[in-house]
């Protein structure tokens, strides 16, 4: 399904190019998507929730629910944007 269906793609590249969570996957089975990791399974979003939230929140809720279940700060696998100058995802620049 991640193949055909664009927004949920670009959806999980964006997911991808926020966290470096090693080996982070996200897997659509009976209408939610399971993430899981290197260690384990991390969190399970309906759908409907997965579609609603943006990347960064998913990252967030990601990140919280790792902390709670392995005792790891998940951000510490967020990528490095600070030498953006706008939105990391824009390709437009501001002077």
């Amino acid at each position: 399904m991640l193949n055909t269906d664009k927004k949920l793609y670009e959806k999980m590249v964006a997911i991808w190019s926020i966290t470096k969570m090693p080996m982070l996957n996200g897997e659509i089975v009976s209408g939610e998507v399971r993430f899981s990791w290197a260690k384990g399974p991390i969190v399970n979003l309906t759908m409907e929730l997965f579609e609603k939230l943006e990347p960064l929140e998913i990252v967030q809720h990601l990140e919280k629910k790792m902390d709670e279940k392995y005792g790891i700060n998940g951000k510490r696998f967020r990528s490095d944007f600070s030498g953006y100058f706008t939105h990391p995802f824009s390709s437009q620049r501001t002077n």
